[in-house]
């Protein structure tokens, strides 16, 4: 039903509702499509209308959707809301409540009919509009019945409220690019616009670390080698590039779980005295001791290094998480309250089980050392522009560096437990050591 005319839209105040923004055009990243009609389902009756905004199938538009702030919304992409300048602390994000309870995403095929019209017009960059509100009403009603949860999920608050908003502040303020470079390594693609390439933050991974790529550019796995890499550069005249890598992630967040202290020391180097009993271990045992400890940490711990405190302390942890998800058919996050649910996986091991848990984790622990660096930079120029599980790219003016470096980086890293290497340059592909 198509909403037209003032009445009607108001007799659906004090109700709640699932609500499915249509965008202009969905191949576009969102911060370039603009929302032009809204497919809205009242959950207690399961009653579909349609609200235009500039879609011509509406005779009744409405201006903007504030409309939706007198009532309880559970929103099918909150981020498209965001983009369009609206606040959304009161919404319920369907995707990710689907995600908390299942542990998969909402990636459905897409619609016949908009690969349709993506095939064979494949220039015409209006494709929401094309499609009638009464086709995007069937769509809508359809990912409703497929995904719609109403019970509040464990862990919602903190990914929708603090992950979702964090990774979107990141998200939209793009990675300025070298036109020239970036046409001949990428060619034409979505994610750029004018001298801005866009990424998209895909949250909803099996591992529970966010995926990074759009349309075609895979952000968190650009190539060191073939110039990728040098298509990214400073929006700044004067500025760099700022990149901080933390030093052996995972071990150091494993040692933050079970009370272990590595100490000033390198991680492999500290492990490799205890793997052969030696003060002095040399280089290439020390390499040996990182291969060493991947596959410890990964596939098991052997019982020929449970003399080594670091892995016993690893081992009682994995037991202990495996415990109580046989008990309680879950374990829980110690930050957010999610639940890694055994009934979501088949046949998982206790160390797949750990590792899941671990990864978990650190996107968590990355969100709470995200925030004060956010919050440190508002009303700065430097923009964080780029974020890859154990690195963090930052755009940085020249009378902004000694701001981030001394005051916001060592505000908001514990950089004892977690020490960092920082790298600067002036494009992506030709950082060096600070």
């Amino acid at each position: 039903m198509i909403i037209d005319n003032i009445q009607q839209l108001q007799s659906l105040k004090d109700k709640t509702l699932f609500v499915y923004p249509v965008l202009l055009d969905s191949r576009k990243h969102r911060i370039a499509s603009d929302i032009v009609a809204l497919i809205i389902i009242d959950i207690e009756t399961d009653q579909v209308y349609s609200v235009s905004k500039t879609h011509p199938d509406g005779l009744f538009k409405v201006p903007d959707f504030n409309f939706l702030y007198q009532n309880i919304i559970y929103s099918y992409d909150t981020i498209a809301f965001k983009y369009a300048g609206y606040e959304t602390d009161g919404f319920t994000d369907v995707q990710l409540q689907y995600y908390l309870s299942t542990n998969k995403s909402c990636n459905f095929e897409t619609p016949s009919i908009l690969n349709h019209y993506a095939r064979y017009i494949s220039n015409c960059n209006v494709l929401g509009w094309l499609v009638s509100l009464q086709k995007h009403e069937s769509i809508a009603y359809d990912l409703y019945k497929r995904v719609f949860i109403k019970e509040k999920q464990a862990g919602i608050s903190f990914y929708q409220n603090k992950l979702l908003s964090i990774f979107y502040m990141i998200e939209k303020n793009g990675l300025n690019i070298n036109q020239q470079r970036f046409a001949e390594r990428f060619g034409s693609t979505f994610s750029q616009i004018d001298d801005r390439s866009y990424t998209q933050y895909n949250y909803y991974t099996a591992t529970g670390r966010p995926s990074n790529r759009f349309d075609g550019v895979n952000f968190a796995a650009l190539n060191k080698e073939d110039g990728s890499r040098n298509c990214f550069v400073s929006r700044f005249d004067d500025g760099k590039l700022v990149e901080i890598d933390f030093n052996s992630y995972h071990p150091r967040l494993i040692a933050s779980l079970v009370g272990y202290d590595f100490g000033a020391e390198d991680v492999y180097e500290h492990l490799a005295k205890h793997y052969h009993n030696t003060q002095t271990p040399t280089k290439i045992q020390i390499i040996q001791a990182k291969e060493d400890t991947f596959r410890q940490m990964y596939g098991g711990i052997s019982k020929q290094y449970l003399h080594v405190p670091f892995f016993k302390a690893t081992k009682e942890l994995a037991e202990q998480l495996w415990y109580l998800a046989q008990e309680n058919g879950y374990i829980e996050s110690p930050i957010s309250g999610r639940r890694l649910m055994l009934v979501n996986y088949q046949d998982i091991s206790l160390y797949t089980l750990f590792n899941y848990f671990l990864q978990m984790y650190e996107t968590e622990f990355n969100v709470l050392m995200l925030e004060p660096i956010l919050l440190s930079l508002l009303g700065r120029q430097t923009k964080p522009i780029l974020y890859t599980y154990d690195s963090i790219l930052f755009d940085v003016p020249a009378r902004e560096m000694s701001y981030v470096m001394d005051v916001v980086i060592p505000g908001a890293i514990d950089l004892k437990k977690f020490p960092i290497k920082i790298k600067t340059g002036l494009d992506y592909g030709n950082l060096v050591l600070y």
